[in-house]
């Protein structure tokens, strides 16, 4: 009697579960950092944007409404769902079927679209908005496209010599720009306000992955708990927005009705020790009292006669200017601060005072009328 060997199937390997991040320890840590810090680096970087006066534009509303002061209550939802998202990172498998933290994930992507519109909306209504927006949309648009073509390119030429080839390009070209800059600092610069542009949508797209892993695996029917949850969530976020609005108009309200005068640095410095800086309070042409003194008389009589030999540069320098030196001057409001921009102007001043008495003798005369009452 002969004996046969039964010789059962082996089942078939089940291909491992997809993740909304990637499995690796140092990508689920660039993930949460990324998620954290970016978020906190995108609100402080509207106080560089925050208008001086009430010009009545619609960019200064968009940029107060993204402002921290307005967008407390949205602190707390958004600190809600950072908080679930890096639970998830920790251990996906036991927290996603948790519906508080799947609720968290759902309103990062909400907030995240917020952020984004307002953001975006805030870079297509300033100036040179072509430009603007076309770097927007591609700054945004790169996490879809770039790891596309990087796993093209793992596949044409191979780990190595992608990986390779991208270092050296890399290091290349912060050493160039760092050389050309002559700084080491400004490459790092570069990328960091790069990033903080990106931020509120490339956490929009990191969130919304996440959401829609979540969506397919657990969201088939609405519970209880769902309901409730969802009618909390509701009523915060209507509460945040009445919030933010009501804060937007306060902040609106509380800025000058009158531009100030338009020598950023030199008006600030005037704004020293008296006794250093030589200022004094008298009324402007515009009737606002203001501090003024003879460096930021002469550094006036500069620009109006650079305006008058050369438009077309004064044009480019007054734009250049209008961009570091209003975000420079809001900085500098400690006297004794003041009294460093002050000194740091004086050899400009000097300069200035030169070359004017060359072309206007009488100008000394004439710098001591500017933004006074006549």
């Amino acid at each position: 009697m002969s004996t046969e060997t039964i010789i059962e199937p082996e089942p078939e390997a089940k291909a491992p579960a997809s993740t909304p991040f990637p499995e690796s320890g140092w990508g689920k840590v660039v993930h949460g950092l990324f998620i954290v810090v970016m978020p906190v680096l995108a609100f402080w970087a509207t106080e560089l944007f925050k208008p001086e006066w009430q010009t009545g534009e619609f960019s200064d509303y968009l940029i107060l409404l993204l402002f921290p002061k307005a967008s407390l209550l949205f602190f707390v939802l958004l600190a809600y769902s950072i908080a679930c998202y890096c639970l998830l990172l920790i251990d996906l498998g036991r927290y996603s079927r948790i519906y508080w933290i799947r609720l968290g994930i759902y309103t990062g992507v909400l907030l995240a679209v917020q952020y984004s519109i307002l953001s975006g909306l805030f870079f297509f209504t300033g100036s040179n908005t072509t430009w603007n927006g076309l770097f927007l949309i591609l700054l945004w648009l790169l996490p879809v496209f770039i790891p596309k073509l990087y796993r093209f390119l793992l596949k044409k030429w191979g780990a190595k010599a992608v990986n390779g080839t991208v270092t050296i390009l890399v290091v290349l070209i912060f050493l160039i720009s760092a050389l050309l800059l002559k700084n080491p600092l400004v490459p790092f610069i570069f990328v960091l306000v790069v990033l903080t542009i990106a931020a509120p949508f490339w956490c929009f797209l990191m969130t919304l992955r996440m959401a829609i892993w979540l969506l397919k695996r657990h969201e088939l029917k609405l519970t209880s708990p769902g309901g409730l949850g969802m009618a909390i969530w509701i009523a915060g976020y209507v509460a945040a927005w009445r919030f933010d609005i009501l804060k937007m108009y306060e902040l609106y309200a509380a800025l000058p009705p009158e531009p100030p005068p338009d020598c950023y640095i030199a008006t600030a410095a005037a704004r020293g020790h008296p006794q250093l800086v030589g200022s004094r309070l008298v009324q402007g042409t515009n009737g606002v009292t203001l501090r003024v003194n003879e460096q930021l008389q002469v550094l006036k009589c500069a620009e109006l006669a650079l305006m008058a030999l050369n438009p077309r540069f004064h044009k480019w320098l007054r734009k250049l200017y209008d961009r570091l030196g209003m975000p420079l001057a809001h900085r500098i409001r400690n006297p004794f601060i003041a009294d460093l921009a002050y000194l740091f102007l004086m050899p400009w001043e000097c300069l200035a005072s030169l070359l004017l008495e060359c072309i206007v003798p009488e100008i000394v005369s004439i710098s001591k009328k500017m933004y006074l009452k006549q």
